[in-house]
Order: C-alpha cells, then sequence, then structure tokens
C-alpha cells in the first residue's frame, strides 16, 4: 500500500507533473527579478541617449567656447555675445531638463508596465494543477507456498525446453529452477512466496540416504520480497538433485505450515512434480489432505505436472480436483506441461488467479478528481464500467481501485503500477 506524507507543496515534484510546474506556489519572486531587469535595461537606455543627445555639461562648455571667441574678435559685441552664450546656455539646460523629465517618464511606465504584469500572474483566474507526490501501489497480497518435487527424474531427465531443435536439451530441474526465478523475482512485492522441498535438500538416491525423508516445516517461509531468500536456499539449476517422491509428506508439511500463519492473508499451494506418488505414502491420503486443506482450511492447490506420463496423469487430476482450482476446459484438470515454455504459460495462469486487481489506497486523496493511475510509465483511464472498459475505477471511494481489463492483464504480467496525488498550488 501507498502511504506518502501528503503535504502542498511536496517535497517531491515529478517530472511528469502538468506544464504549469514552473509557477507552482509562486509568491510573485521570480516575476519581480524579471521585472528588475526591465527597468534596468530601460533605465540605461536613457541614460545613454541622455548623454548623447545633449548632456547640460557639453551644453554649457560649448556656449563658453562661442562667447571667449567674440570677445577675441570684437570688443563691441561682448555684450550680444554673452546674450547669446547665455540663452544658448538655457537652451540646452531647458532641453536636458526635458530629456530627464522623458527619462523619468519612462521609466515610470516601465515600471508601472512591470508591475501590471506580475499582478496579473499573481492574480491569474486559473491555476493548473502543478504538484504531485507519487508511489508504487500493491494489491493485497496472497501467501504462496511452493511445493517442489526434487526427485530424482527431475535432474536425470531431459526435454527440449524451447522447441527448438537446434539448442542442447535441459534439465527438467533447471528450467523448473528458471521458472520459478521468475515469478519470485518479478512477483515478489505483489505476493508473499515460501518453499517447501520434498524430499529433503541433502537426500540421496536410496532409501538408507534419506531419498524418502521430508524435513519438518518449511525450508523458506514465506514473507514479502522474500526472492533473495528462497533462491539462495532452494537448489540452483545445475544441481543433481536426488532422492524419492514422497509426495503427500511434502504436501502434509506444507499445509501444517499454512495452517500455523495469522496474518489474514489469501492461501494457496503450487504443488510441482514430474511423477506419481512413491515411498509407500498412499495417494487417498494425499487426496483427503488436499480436499480438506481446500474444504476445511481455505487453502487451494494448483497441480502442475511436469511431462508426465498416462498414470502419473490420471493420479494428478484426482490431486486437482480435490485441491479446488482445476484447469476449465483443458485435457486435463492439471496443468500438463511439456516443456519450459509452457511451463512458463502454467504458471502465469495460476498468478492471474492469485495476483488481485483490486489495490488498496491509503491516504485517500485530498482532490480526488486530479488522482491518477499509471501503469509502467503510461497514464491509464478513469472509466465507469469493469465489465465493457480498460483502465481503472473508485471500487470503495477514494480508497480502493480496481483495474480492470487490459490493464489488470499486463498488471498481472508485472508491471508496476503508480498513483499519482495532485493538488492545487496555492
Amino acid at each position: 500500500m501507498l502511504r506518502p506524507a501528503i503535504t502542498c507543496p511536496f517535497a517531491l515534484i515529478s517530472a511528469l507533473a502538468l506544464p504549469a510546474l514552473a509557477s507552482c506556489g509562486d509568491d510573485g519572486g521570480g516575476d519581480a527579478s524579471a521585472g528588475d531587469s526591465t527597468i534596468t535595461s530601460a533605465s540605461q537606455g536613457a541614460t545613454t541617449s541622455t548623454t548623447g543627445a545633449g548632456d547640460p555639461t557639453g551644453a554649457t562648455t560649448s556656449a563658453s567656447g562661442s562667447a571667449g571667441e567674440s570677445d577675441s574678435a570684437a570688443t563691441t559685441t561682448t555684450g550680444v555675445d554673452s546674450t547669446t552664450a547665455t540663452a544658448a546656455t538655457t537652451d540646452d539646460t531647458a532641453a536636458s531638463a526635458t530629456t530627464a523629465d522623458t527619462t523619468a517618464a519612462t521609466t515610470a511606465a516601465t515600471t508601472a508596465s512591470t508591475d501590471t504584469d506580475t499582478d496579473t500572474e499573481d492574480t491569474g483566474e486559473a491555476i493548473e494543477p502543478c504538484q504531485v507526490e507519487e508511489g508504487a501501489i500493491t494489491p493485497i497480497p496472497s501467501d504462496l507456498l511452493f511445493v517442489l518435487d526434487k526427485s530424482g527424474s527431475m535432474s536425470m531427465e531431459l526435454w527440449d525446453h524451447d522447441k527448438n531443435a537446434q539448442t542442447p536439451k535441459v534439465t527438467r530441474w533447471r528450467s523448473l529452477y528458471s521458472v520459478v526465478e521468475a515469478v519470485v523475482t518479478k512477483f515478489e512485492d505483489k505476493l508473499h512466496f515460501g518453499a517447501k522441498l520434498y524430499p529433503k535438500i541433502d537426500a540421496g538416491s536410496f532409501i538408507n540416504q534419506g531419498a524418502c525423508e521430508v524435513t519438518p516445516g518449511v525450508e523458506v517461509p514465506v514473507a514479502p520480497n522474500n526472492a533473495a531468500a528462497l533462491l539462495m536456499v532452494v537448489p540452483g539449476p545445475d544441481v543433481a538433485v536426488l532422492g524419492g517422491t514422497p509426495s503427500y509428506q511434502g504436501l502434509k508439511q506444507g499445509y501444517t505450515y499454512l495452517n500455523s500463519l495469522n496474518d489474514g492473508l489469501e492461501r494457496a499451494i503450487i504443488f510441482i512434480t514430474d511423477g506419481e506418488i512413491s515411498c509407500d505414502d498412499p495417494p487417498a491420503a494425499a487426496i483427503a489432505a488436499i480436499s480438506d486443506a481446500n474444504k476445511k482450511s481455505g487453502i487451494p492447490t494448483y497441480v502442475v505436472g511436469v511431462d508426465v506420463d498416462a498414470q502419473t496423469a490420471a493420479q494428478l487430476d484426482l490431486f486437482a480436483a480435490a485441491g479446488g482450482k482445476p484447469v476449465v476446459n483443458g485435457d486435463y484438470k492439471f496443468y500438463q506441461t511439456l516443456d519450459q515454455i509452457q511451463l512458463e504459460a502454467a504458471m502465469q495462469k495460476i498468478l492471474d488467479d492469485t495476483v488481485s486487481c483490486v489495490l488498496p489506497v491509503d491516504p485517500d486523496p485530498a482532490e480526488p478528481d486530479l488522482f491518477e493511475i499509471w501503469l509502467d510509465g503510461a497514464k491509464i483511464p478513469k472509466i465507469a464500467d469493469c465489465a465493457q472498459e480498460s483502465g481503472w475505477l473508485w471500487s470503495h471511494e477514494f480508497n480502493e481501485v480496481t483495474l480492470c481489463g487490459a490493464a489488470c492483464s499486463s498488471f498481472k504480467k508485472g508491471q508496476q503500477v503508480t498513483a499519482k496525488y495532485y493538488c492545487i498550488a496555492g
């Protein structure tokens, strides 16, 4: 669930915020700076123009020079020259004063114009929503426990994992490990994963080597963000796993563990095997345990076969029917997989059934009309009808959304959902 601290303005501003971001929360400081620049430029232009057109000092000097020359040429014209000089000085002084008044008027007009522009921006009628807090939102997770067959046939049997005759075949165990690795890595933030292995990790090929022994409890308890811990315990893709197929014991330990959890989450087992039950484990007891877990404890079991033969397929059909999650309209009630590609497809169908498209929103948005949902960096539309449209809608007003149509499908394939909380700057 998303728990951002909602303030306005927010500390975190998204680069995807609306175009008015630059003016968010603006107190006019930015506009005043621009206004000052305009005023300074106008003043400098006026000053330069005044000095070039008729500086008072320049005018007085010119008049004095004319008077001096007149005195030297004819004494009788001194009075006239002096009068002329005085008049010239007076005219230049008046011109200078006029120019100064013009400069002041221009400066004042520029200042007034700038102030008017600033006021217009500060008191604009429409301010776009421009601030956003964002974070990933996740569905309410389920507890999923892998119950994995690590019997010797998983590492001894090779198969054409990629339907390509030009590439070498690989072990079933390598394919199983690769698929589990991909699933837990991609979905660890949406589901809580754990693992139960049967037989025990260090089992050998014979009874006296622990081939039919199952360790009590689980090897990896379910937990959020558990991929690294799970992959550290499950034997790697190149390990030659050994042992028999004590399926009933492995399932029984898994159900006992899940029944001990009190986290209030949905629980399920993904049971994967390549052979029928062995080690004197009675199939009827396994079917009864699977059925009880489903009907009495609400723990369904998804059953996946790794290229199983007809006899094993008949047994796994019974397991899948008892587990409450049979394949609909398929050749089998369990997921029969003949290569790694089909194994991946089976896992995706199981994830489609376990990953919820109902997402809690916490806290409620202060501006619900500005709230947005994005899927892998693309905004998806708000819709009115989940049955007919693709997008999102409020399934519980302002604290729960549901993804619909293609948006839900994309989410179940691992795309990330982001909620964006906008507010009006003020």
